[in-house]
């Protein structure tokens, strides 16, 4: 019967310790209270029999000090954020973002799978971190359903940096067989140099088992794994689980490609073969999932300057707004503390019974009442003139969000305005070309 670990420790650092959160090989991750700045964390401290050997203890340092250099830059909403660490404490430790939840991996079997859609919106999530991730110079080198947090509320997050590499560092690095055998890529199998399509592969991997319950590569023992990865061609996803549509299949089939020139070039292009099978699910319109909707946002002309990490900022900042014909979504002479983004649709601006212009996807209403708050009498009418998609967003939200975000609007807005004085303009001009001579 195997020993009973340890009681935590009453405190780590400056963090009071309150339970153990999980172990693995390598250590132990508790939920800590930070008290100064009164919120929860989770510490991931090194085991202290695998610092008994000197030259252990050093690899096992180096693991930890990785994982902070490089995951200490990281800023996205799907990754776990580095909070803090200390390298030189007896047992070294990592301080992160606390995320309620678990990870993915158990959800990794037949018998507790996710919904299909909800699998690719994670997928589409993660292959966005993991762009954010190879912008910034890393690859993960162990992307696994463990290493993918799944929060209370459905959301995904990306941890573990302690194996990536950078692309970018001159410093000595961890080398030879780094990460979990299971989910290697070939070339990481052959120790060849990776790129972000290693990530992919891994990725691809992860998706399979989170859609089948099944991993494509098993073998008895780990060599037969890999011997498996760089040789074997995985059996189609479909033939494991029947309700998978074929357009699965091509996705991580390709993903899942030996060679790395074969799989998807870019992140952008393997996310995008992601959300298009998610589209092609058979479900209510309503039901449009937050890879939808960032990809929207991304798509429109008035936000080209933001960057991805802005784009989910802003996409749970507002809310999505589905209008029939003839809504009124602004009225002259009322008070207003909110603008809206046309998504989809048309919507209908007058004044006094006067129509003033007609505006489609990519314009945004309302915002004199953000630029001036001093000012937030609305002084037209706006009215859904075909049904509409929105995304409506309250001042006092983008005024409380990041300075990154409120300088991208601010800029964008700006742009809106010059755009809109030179229209104006413009058609002055021409009524003084047709105007009669007095």
């Amino acid at each position: 019967m195997p020993a009973a670990p340890p009681p935590p420790p009453a405190s780590i650092g400056k963090y009071r310790v309150e339970r153990e959160l999980g172990r693995g090989a390598s250590g132990v991750v508790y939920l800590g209270v930070d008290g100064f700045r009164g919120r929860q964390v989770a510490i991931k401290q090194t085991h202290a029999h695998l610092l008994a050997d000197p030259a252990q203890a050093e690899r096992h340092r180096r693991l930890l000090r990785n994982e902070a250099r490089l995951a200490g830059r990281l800023r996205h909403p799907h990754i776990v954020r580095l909070l803090d660490a200390d390298d030189d404490a007896r047992q070294p430790y990592l301080v992160l973002e606390y995320v309620e939840g678990g990870a993915l991996s158990r959800h990794a079997r037949a018998d507790a799978l996710l919904p299909v859609p909800q699998v690719l919106d994670i997928a589409f999530k993660c292959a966005n971190a993991l762009e954010y991730a190879q912008r910034e110079g890393l690859v993960h080198r162990d992307i696994k359903p463990a290493n993918l947090l799944l929060t209370a509320g459905g959301e995904v997050k990306l941890t573990d940096f302690g194996a990536a590499l950078s692309l970018r560092s001159e410093a000595t690095q961890l080398a030879g067989l780094v990460g979990s055998p299971a989910y290697m890529s070939p070339e990481q199998v052959r120790e060849q140099p990776l790129t972000h399509a290693s990530d992919m592969f891994s990725l691809a991997v992860t998706l399979y088992e989170l859609l089948t319950g099944r991993h494509p590569f098993a073998g008895e023992s780990d060599y037969a794994t890999l011997y498996r990865i760089g040789n074997d061609t995985p059996a189609a996803p479909s033939l494991l689980r029947a309700a998978l549509p074929a357009s699965v299949d091509a996705v991580l089939l390709r993903a899942l490609a030996k060679n790395p020139r074969e799989r998807y070039p870019t992140w952008a292009e393997f996310g995008d073969a992601l959300l298009a099978v998610q589209q092609a699910l058979p479900r209510l319109r309503s039901q449009d999932t937050e890879a939808e909707r960032f990809a929207r946002l991304r798509a429109l002309g008035f936000l080209a300057d933001f960057h991805d990490v802005a784009l989910w900022e802003l996409m749970r900042l507002g809310r999505w707004l589905r209008v029939p014909a003839g809504t009124v979504l602004m009225q002259e002479g009322a008070a207003g503390d909110s603008f809206s983004l046309i998504l989809e649709g048309e919507v209908l601006v007058t004044r006094q019974g006067w129509q003033l212009s007609v505006l489609g996807p990519g314009v945004t209403i309302g915002e004199m009442s953000y630029l001036r708050p001093d000012a937030r009498v609305r002084s037209a009418t706006a009215t859904a003139r075909t049904e509409a998609l929105l995304l409506k967003v309250r001042n006092p939200a983008l005024r409380g969000a990041s300075d990154e975000l409120q300088s991208r609007f601010d800029k964008a807005f700006i742009q809106l305005l010059v755009g809109r004085l030179v229209a104006a303009n413009e058609q002055i001009a021409e009524w003084d070309l047709v105007a009669p001579p007095r």
